[in-house]
């Protein structure tokens, strides 16, 4: 699915559903949730980067017990080559949150963002939690 923002002519391109493919999320609340950018400066380091969000995301769908899901995930291609990943955390149990919501600053992230191309000043994420 391709959906274009006309006001500033920029296309972005829905890779994956996530949590909100129909029957993903079940009877799970979510409690919190994150939203990611990453830069990524070459094609290749896109399509890397795509395909480790894909192999998670098959994961996740496998174990509905997880305590978070990936929301959709869009592409922005930039102009030059390289572009924008954006994506969704659902999270459904706040200790979880609270204990997890920066392990994407941990080491082991570190050598997989570097098996694909992502530098640390490239990475962008907010959280916020929901209101009852």
């Amino acid at each position: 699915m391709t959906v274009t923002l006309d006001s500033q002519n920029v296309v972005r391109e829905l890779i994956l559903w996530g949590e909100e493919a129909p029957g993903r999320r079940g009877d799970r609340t979510v409690v919190a949730e994150s939203h990611c950018d990453f830069t990524l400066a070459t094609d290749d380091a896109v399509e890397r980067c795509i395909a480790a969000l894909q192999a998670s995301d098959e994961k996740l769908a496998q174990n509905p017990g997880t305590m978070y899901n990936w929301q959709r995930t869009w592409l922005q291609r930039h102009e030059n080559g390289g572009g924008t990943v954006s994506f969704g955390v659902a999270w459904y149990d706040e200790q979880y949150f609270d204990d997890k919501k920066t392990v994407f600053m941990e080491r082991m992230h570190d050598a997989i963002f570097k098996k694909i191309g992502i530098s640390a000043d490239s990475v962008q994420v907010s959280h916020w939690r929901a209101v009852p």
